[in-house]
């Protein structure tokens, strides 16, 4: 129950993280884009207004300059008034000193103004100018005065050039107000637009953030209950990384779950192996050692079982170190280069008084060939395959091969002996597993020289195969690499 809360929260952890970012990021973009639309929108409305306003403001002052000085001050001043009222706004007519002389409002006249736009256009010498100006309710800045809402307005100012020479300037105030409210507005809508879009993206991530999750927090509980209920799996579905993963988690579970139970069947099976012989001794040694006038011929048999399973028990520890060093030490092979037909060559003139004991023919069949290998651990190999062919083989022949097949070197071991059944040939490499027990056992096998010789074959780069049939006798196949990847060998 605690691991199924704490997995809950684990999922709602993950959950809201996700929610979490992807709103952020949502936000981000969204703030992103709004920006971006008001900001061109915006550029695209007040730059219209601002080159229409100014260009009629232009015409305005080229009219002015050409009637100031021909036209009476009444019909100048209708005309300037009637162009404010058809332009919407407040016109101004400056002399070369910034003064008022023409005030369409008629509240500015013989004022001097000190605004920016007038000093460039001025003082400066600009052909014309512009500037942006927020009225605040109540202030009066002397063109506009508006008691009731803050604005904001524009103030054009274009020269008055007669015969080369400026003699004044035109004003021209308009309030670009409706533009701001207009943006104002788009901004309102796009941001009211953008708040349902996230709403409904707050939705829509918390959905899929669960359905996404959930494998996740079933992983991360499977991982949690692994190391006290044992070993789970996780259901996987579909195809994505996520089902992957699980995939990947179930062949790690399963693989666990293989090596502890080979190591507790390893465990149980090496203590198995040891207690025989040490309960065989203990039984002898009590036989002779509560006979009060024990025969001499029955102790002598009795000590000569004992000496039997004390080298039984001996070789059974050889044969554990040598599977432990092997495991210890996988990928540390002292590579260099070997004719691999002399090795087998020399391993079977060893083993052939064994042969001749048995009345059995060991022939060869060595073609040359120079690979690259651990000479001490291929000689295991030939040993191990070599001297059980002639254990189980109790009469006919044991034909050893060597062939060079290209980047391959095959090591071949055929005999006549007694084969082995068809279901035991997939556990042959096992540890411990022994086709006939019986005959193991006085033949002194441990069950663990092909599970050796499979390990040493593998750390090669190699393979091993069997085929056999009861009664027909086994073929054992090594296909070694004579080059090895990843380094060169030292020459011995």
């Amino acid at each position: 129950m605690l691991n199924k809360l704490k997995s809950v929260k684990a999922l709602d952890s993950v959950r809201w993280r996700m929610v979490g970012v992807y709103l952020l990021i949502t936000i981000l973009a969204l703030v992103a884009i709004s920006g971006t639309v008001t900001g061109l929108l915006e550029e695209f409305l007040v730059s219209q207004r601002t080159q229409t306003q100014l260009q009629a403001t232009i015409e305005l002052a080229e009219r002015v300059a050409a009637d100031i000085y021909i036209s009476d001050t009444d019909e100048l001043f209708s005309y300037i008034a009637e162009r404010a009222q058809a332009m919407g706004g407040r016109i101004l007519v400056l002399d070369s000193d910034s003064v008022v002389q023409v005030d369409t409002a008629s509240r500015q006249n013989g004022s001097l103004l000190p605004y920016r736009e007038v000093r460039e256009v001025l003082r400066e010498g600009s052909d014309s100018a512009y500037g942006f100006h927020y009225i605040s309710r109540g202030e009066d800045e002397g063109i506009f005065s508006f008691d009731e809402e803050s604005i904001w307005a524009v103030y054009y100012t274009v020269p008055l050039v007669r015969d080369g020479a400026v003699s004044g300037a035109v004003m021209f105030s308009s309030s670009i107000q409706d533009v701001v409210d207009s943006i104002a507005h788009v901004t309102q809508r796009i941001t009211l637009t953008f708040a349902i879009v996230i709403i409904a993206m707050v939705i829509v991530v918390s959905i899929l953030s669960g359905w996404l999750t959930r494998p996740i927090a079933e992983l991360t509980s499977a991982i949690r209950r692994m190391g006290t209920q044992g070993y789970v799996r996780v259901n996987v579905k579909g195809s994505s990384e996520i089902t992957e993963l699980g995939q990947a988690f179930n062949r790690m579970s399963e693989r666990i779950e293989e090596h502890d139970r080979t190591r507790n069947e390893f465990v149980a099976n090496a203590s198995h192996e040891l207690k025989t012989p040490l309960a065989t001794m203990k039984l002898l040694s009590e036989t002779i050692l509560y006979q009060d006038d024990p025969d001499p011929a029955l102790m002598k048999e009795f000590f000569g079982d004992i000496n039997h399973e004390v080298d039984r028990l001996t070789c059974i520890v050889s044969e554990l170190l040598k599977l432990v060093q092997e495991d210890s030490s996988a990928g540390g092979l002292n590579f260099e280069t070997i004719r691999l037909d002399n090795l087998v060559g020399g391993v079977c003139g060893r083993l052939a008084a064994l042969a001749e004991n048995k009345n059995i023919t060991l022939t060869t069949n060595l073609e040359p060939v120079e690979m690259q290998g651990d000479g001490m651990r291929l000689e295991q190999i030939v040993v191990n395959l070599v001297e059980n062919a002639i254990k189980y083989t109790d009469e006919g022949s044991v034909q050893v091969s060597v062939a060079d097949e290209g980047e391959w070197a095959v090591f071949t071991v055929k005999d006549t002996g007694i084969g082995i059944p068809e279901e035991s040939i997939e556990h042959l490499f096992e540890r411990f597993y022994r086709v006939d027990k019986a005959r193991s056992r006085s033949t002194g096998g441990t069950g663990l020289g092909l599970s050796i010789t499979e390990k040493l074959v593998s750390l090669h780069g190699g393979s091993i195969e069997v085929k056999s049939k009861p009664g027909e006798g086994s073929t054992f196949t090594v296909q070694l690499p004579i080059k090895q990847k990843g380094g060169q060998a030292n020459d011995a």
